[in-house]
């Protein structure tokens, strides 16, 4: 049986934005306001400005534009998985349809008033048409450049993050291994519920989770790098998770809060002669989710942060700005003799 899955159409890799409601509507709104103040200003001119001509015009180009984003809405599901060229040729006829709409009924409708006759002048018709054309030949060029000017930005940036993911990962995954090795010769038992643990890490770290996984995924793994730590340290390790607010829905960075765990472990209590405590919490600040880290330090610490904490650090203030969209902080600072770490940022919800 063949591996190769065929890649399912997303409404995200359509190159029209939704006219359907929100910010495309509005562009497109936008779009016509100031097309028709364009050419309401070319037939008059500034100093003859007629604004019954202005609204006129406005209307016809309004309705057209408006017909045009309900075509275009319908026909998005279904164009969905055709070719670039028939996708934009489809909607290019679907906007001259409702721009001939647009241009016959009033034309006929005024005729009729006039005459009492359904006349029709193809010349306003064709003249309509060819400004529609052009216009949206245009627009469709213009919203196809920002497509792939997003398609580009976000490759650059998936690109960037699974980098810097990928050191993150051996030094998260090999110090673990280190856990384990240790343990097979002191206690088998042991060994083996460290075992069970280390391979939901493993399949938790390798897991392509490029879209974010939610906070309580991040906590069980943190859960679980704790636990083997505890079975490595033993009493010299002692933590506490206080989580004050519902955590299944917030969506955050794979590998967030990890790290974090394991350097406070690694730098501040690891080395400490009677070891020292943890304590993780989670909790709210107005829109802002909230985590602190707090780990001791020795009373003299030999303690002096590393170029690769730093960098470590660096990797995931990058990370969270792009997840985040730049509504992200992280801070450091030590205190009697106490290394805390804060993290804030306002959440993605889902």
């Amino acid at each position: 049986m063949s591996d190769y899955r065929e890649k399912q159409p997303q409404l995200g890799d359509y190159f029209i934005p939704d006219l359907c409601r929100g910010r495309g509507l509005m562009e497109l709104l936008l779009i016509a306001g100031l097309f028709t103040l364009l050419l309401t200003l070319m037939r008059t001119g500034i100093s003859a400005f007629n604004f019954a001509l202005l609204a006129k015009i406005g209307l016809q180009i309004f309705s057209t534009a408006l017909l045009s984003a309900v075509f275009l809405c319908q026909a998005r599901p279904r164009l969905m998985g055709l070719p670039l060229p028939q996708i934009a040729l489809i909607n290019f006829f679907l906007v001259l349809i409702a721009a001939a709409i647009c241009a016959v009924i009033p034309e006929l409708w005024s005729n009729y008033r006039l005459s009492g006759q359904l006349q029709l002048d193809f010349l306003v018709v064709i003249n309509t048409l060819l400004i529609a054309a052009i216009l949206a030949g245009t627009i469709l060029r213009l919203f196809y450049l920002q497509h792939r000017l997003r398609q580009q930005q976000s490759a650059s940036q998936q690109a960037r993050i699974e980098s810097l993911q990928l050191k993150i990962r051996p030094h998260f995954l090999f110090n673990s291994m280190n856990s384990l090795a240790s343990l097979i010769r002191i206690d088998p038992d042991k060994a083996e519920q460290t075992l069970e643990n280390l391979c939901d890490l493993f399949r938790y770290a390798l897991n392509d989770r490029a879209g974010g996984v939610s906070l309580q995924l991040e906590v069980n793994a943190c859960k679980q790098y704790l636990e083997i730590e505890k079975l490595r340290l033993e009493q010299r390790l002692r933590y506490r998770w206080d989580i004050e607010i519902d955590i299944t829905k917030i969506s955050v960075p794979a590998l967030m809060l990890q790290p974090l765990i394991e350097n406070a472990v690694f730098h501040g209590i690891q080395p400490a002669l009677n070891g020292g405590y943890l304590h993780i919490k989670i909790y709210r600040d107005g829109k802002w989710v909230c985590i602190d880290l707090v780990n001791s330090l020795e009373t003299e610490p030999l303690f002096n942060r590393a170029s690769g904490h730093n960098l470590a650090l660096n990797n995931l203030r990058y990370r969270l700005d792009i997840f985040f969209n730049k509504q992200a902080e992280l801070q450091e600072t030590v205190k009697q003799n106490h290394y805390h770490t804060r993290m804030r940022f306002k959440p993605m919800e889902g």
